[in-house]
């Protein structure tokens, strides 16, 4: 009900409704409605709950001004289960209204026709996004990946036409893909996932562009088709559409042709957007983070991560805080907080060794990376990217050559350029494929070097 009366909402250009992830946050939690209406940067809160006994439900609703909590509209609804559709499209027509939005017939069709009208097969989708988020925050990507995707696959067989679904059901074989260009060895990934991952990728790819609900949602998802399949002519242009795609929706690869790439300061434009619909959301606060550091502004890199965290417990957002705190060249701060700050013993290696190159410490920094390598395994990706760190470009140029003969190669590199945030991590002549795919993607090299490492002399 609450994504559905989302969905319909935006569909009014009069109002900012904020998305799905963030509304949900305050989910079960005893805050305050002005306290909320702060956070999420609004002047209005929908709130409501939903009673069920066997098929039959009763459902309140009603909407709050923030700033004195006056009810503006209160409703209550005695339906069966079938019929909660009409209940949601009745809940967003009335909000509507309450906030002197004029409906013609036109816009109530729209408002009405948002959104998955297939009440199984949203919940599925839903039941899929749990494992799916706890998959990009929490780590054992593959095998929480494999359990969304046996929700994602519930929903899509419900509406074949649901393209969020089969966005998010690609992202297992994008991974998949990706962890074989790494070199990792996982033991959850077989040959048979990699011989069919690419033909799955492509077939979930194309539904979600074919099925988009909207022209902007179109976009993105073209663009992340061609980065991900490799068809790269004219990358740069689409990479540029993605980014400037109005409302609330952001390539999910965006960052991987836009930091390094000249259009830092669009990527930062369009994750402000997105933090602005999203504010509770991670994804948004992190990249902005690193548009900064890009641009060459540690100081408000670490101004933005401070905003963030004051509402957000996340360790993506701990370790851009770090690495923004050591680009401002304030170590002392940095170590201390990956101390305490990083839960993982995998995150704290990482983050010892990028603090070590940027004291200038090579010894340091060569010791973390062999007992990260000691104790997770081979990833020639993190491995890339500490190289460059401590200065070693004949062993970066070897790693860089490694993957570039690997399947999927291209996006490794292209992630390993984004997240070093040092210039060109490698040569690109050691990289004979990567270099072919960019020149006819016209994203220009080598990237800048936001910042002069101790190390690194290219």
């Amino acid at each position: 009900l609450t994504e559905e009366i989302i969905n319909a909402l935006a569909q009014l250009p009069e109002v900012l409704v904020t998305a799905r992830t963030s509304a949900f946050h305050f989910k079960g939690r005893n805050v305050p409605v002005k306290d909320i209406a702060k956070q999420l940067g609004v002047a209005h809160i929908v709130e409501g709950s939903v009673r069920r006994a066997g098929e039959q439900l009763r459902i309140t609703a009603q909407l709050i001004r923030a700033d004195d909590g006056f009810h503006l509209w209160s409703e209550s609804y005695d339906h069966r289960t079938e019929d909660t559709l009409a209940v949601q499209a009745d809940i967003a027509e009335k909000v509507a209204s309450a906030l002197d939005i004029f409906l013609d017939e036109g816009r109530r069709a729209a408002m009405r026709q948002a959104g998955v009208r297939n009440v199984e097969a949203y919940t599925a989708y839903q039941k899929g996004l749990e494992p799916y988020q706890k998959a990009h925050a929490e780590g054992d990507l593959i095998s929480r990946l494999r359990l969304a995707n046996e929700q994602f696959h519930i929903a899509i067989q419900q509406a074949p036409d649901f393209s969020d679904a089969y966005i998010n059901h690609s992202d297992l074989y994008s991974h998949i893909l990706m962890s074989q260009a790494n070199g990792q060895l996982d033991g959850n990934i077989s040959e048979q996932d990699i011989a069919e991952a690419p033909a799955a990728l492509r077939h979930d790819l194309n539904q979600a562009i074919r099925h988009a609900r909207n022209p902007g949602k179109r976009v993105v998802f073209e663009f992340d088709r061609a980065l991900l399949l490799g068809e790269w002519r004219g990358l740069s242009r689409r990479s540029q559409q993605a980014l400037l795609s109005p409302g609330c929706q952001v390539a999910f690869w965006a960052q991987s042709t836009s930091g390094a790439f000249g259009k830092a300061q669009e990527l930062r434009d369009a994750f402000a957007r997105l933090a602005v619909c999203d504010p509770v959301r991670v994804r948004p606060w992190v990249h902005l983070i690193f548009a900064d550091l890009w641009l060459g502004k540690p100081q408000r890199a670490i101004q933005v991560a401070e905003l963030a965290m004051r509402n957000i417990d996340h360790k993506m957002l701990t370790s851009g805080y770090i690495t923004a705190l050591a680009m401002a060249r304030r170590i002392e701060e940095a170590e201390q907080l990956a101390k305490i700050g990083l839960r993982s013993e995998e995150s704290r290696l990482l983050i010892k060794a990028q603090l070590a190159a940027m004291r200038g410490d090579g010894d340091a920094v060569g010791a973390y990376l062999d007992e990260y390598l000691g104790k997770y395994g081979p990833n020639d990706y993190e491995a890339l990217i500490l190289e460059a760190w401590q200065g070693d470009l004949n062993e970066a140029n070897r790693l860089a050559g490694l993957i570039d003969l690997r399947p999927f190669g291209y996006m490794t590199l292209l992630q390993a350029i984004y997240h070093c945030t040092c210039g060109a991590p490698f040569d690109l002549d050691s990289t004979p494929v990567f270099a072919s795919m960019l020149a006819e993607s016209g994203l220009p090299w080598p990237p800048p070097t936001p910042i002069d490492l101790p190390l690194k002399n290219w």
